[in-house]
This record gives C-alpha cells, structure tokens and sequence, in this order.
C-alpha cells in the first residue's frame, strides 16, 4: 500500500514541476516580445530625435552664414514657421518636420531656433486612444555682427 501513496504523490510532484516550467516558459516568451517592442519604440523616438535635431542644426548653420536669411525676425515673444527657407530634411517614413524661430519677449541679441518631428504614424499604445508622438528640440543663437552664433541646446 504505501507505494500506491507514493506513486500518486511522485505524479502530484511531477505535475507541479511541470507547470512551474511551463509558466516560466511563458514569461520568458512574454519578456523576449516586450524586448522586441521597447527595441521599436527606441527607434523611432530616436529617428524624431535626430530629424529634429537636423532641422535646427540645418537651420542654424543658415543663420551663421547670413542674419537676414529668413527675412524679417518675429516681433518680440513671437514664433515665425520657416520650413520652406530651410530645405528639405531626409527623415525616416511619416516623420512631418516644423521648423521655427523665436525671438524672446525681451528683445536682445539672442534667437531660439526649434523644430518639433512628428510621427504621423499609427501609436502601438493599447488603451484606445490616438495619441501623437513627437519630439521638439531647440537651440539658443546670439547675434555677433550680420550674423548670428551658436550658444547652447536647451
């Protein structure tokens, strides 16, 4: 009688063992694919990132050449769109591009240039909503002479 006992005791044992490996499983596969898709979204944060940063460094470079380059600055605390003066920006598929310059409400010899990439491309956030990705950087210039120089990221 007492090997019935243990028999039955060995398959409860077993059947445990195997389901902790089984679940173990699971989770493995479940942590390989969340890998896989926090790979993708670091992508694609970093490809808004770059076609920003681009923008402005693009944009930049016209405004160290030449002051007037994009006409008449805007009025104090202003913003002025000039996407069209700056050129065209390689970016990645459904990366839209707004390139602007600010002038601070204190007029003085300093200049924001900005550019915000937006993905116009469908979010994989499960929660129903449509959200918009995008990523805006911007860069300080100040004015030396008939043309201005770089300061900072900010």
């Amino acid at each position: 009688m007492a090997h019935k006992d243990e028999r039955g005791t060995v398959s409860a044992v077993g059947l445990a063992v195997l389901t902790v490996i089984l679940l173990l499983g699971l989770a493995a596969a479940a942590f390989m694919r969340g890998g896989a898709d926090v790979a993708v979204e670091y992508e694609r944060e970093m490809q808004l990132r770059l076609a920003a940063e681009s923008a402005v460094e693009t944009a930049a470079a016209k405004l160290e050449r030449d002051a007037n380059v994009y006409g008449d600055l805007p009025d104090a605390g202003e913003t002025k769109e000039v996407n069209k003066d700056v050129g065209v920006i390689p970016t990645a598929e459904k990366i839209e591009l707004h390139v602007f310059i600010e002038t601070p409400r204190e007029r003085g010899p300093f200049l924001t240039v900005g550019a915000a990439a937006i993905d116009e491309s469908e979010t994989r956030v499960p929660d129903g909503e449509k959200w918009l990705r995008a990523k805006i950087v911007r860069a300080r210039m100040e004015k030396k002479g008939d043309h201005y120089v770089w300061r900072r990221w900010y």
